[in-house]
């Protein structure tokens, strides 16, 4: 477990697919996590997905809390690559009583600790969509910065937007300043 000034990320179990499934089917979300899916993943799916995660130690897969227990979201790697030290990742703040509280960037900066300084990752990208200021606003302040633009990747509210590809790279990162780590 690791342990911020506000949350906690946990290793993410197969019960969590509960909630996970949950928050996802919310409109905010779905709206603003997902490239192409038209409907939000099912319980089974999100289960299934931990099993392969698990078994197939691809990655890494957290869940977001607060300090009593509660679960706020979920953050998790994909396509890792060890061989040259990259991965993406995803994130989302669930509940909606917690968004643009800095509970993100609270979460991202944990995570981005535990995949440079422990894992031995170089570089970390995501890609986020234009639209999205809440999320570029919380992976800007955790140090990602925009390496290439999608023009017109998207379509949602009836028009085409943009996505960005960002990254942060470990040495940029152990740059900056992050009060929000604690030794766990």
């Amino acid at each position: 477990m690791f342990t911020g000034e506000r949350i906690n990320l946990r290793p993410q179990k197969k019960e969590d697919a509960e909630y996970i499934s949950k928050y996802q089917q919310d409109p905010d979300v779905l709206d603003n996590y997902f490239m192409g899916y038209t409907l939000p993943p099912l319980k089974e799916f999100v289960e299934r997905w931990y099993d392969h995660l698990s078994t197939e130690k691809e990655g890494y897969g957290f869940v977001i809390e607060n300090k009593q227990g509660e679960f706020l979201g979920s953050c998790h790697t994909m396509w890792m690559n060890m061989r040259n030290g990259t991965t993406y990742i995803a994130i989302f703040i669930g509940h909606p009583e917690y968004r643009s509280k800095g509970y993100g960037t609270e979460a991202m900066k944990l995570l981005l600790n535990f995949l440079f300084n422990e894992v031995g990752l170089r570089k970390v990208k995501l890609n986020v969509f234009g639209f999205n200021k809440r999320a570029i606003r919380c992976y800007e302040k955790a140090g990602f910065k925009v390496e290439g633009i999608y023009k017109q990747e998207i379509y949602r509210y009836g028009e085409y937007h943009d996505t960005y590809a960002m990254c942060v790279c470990r040495e940029d990162f152990n740059r900056g300043n992050c009060s929000c780590i604690e030794e766990a």
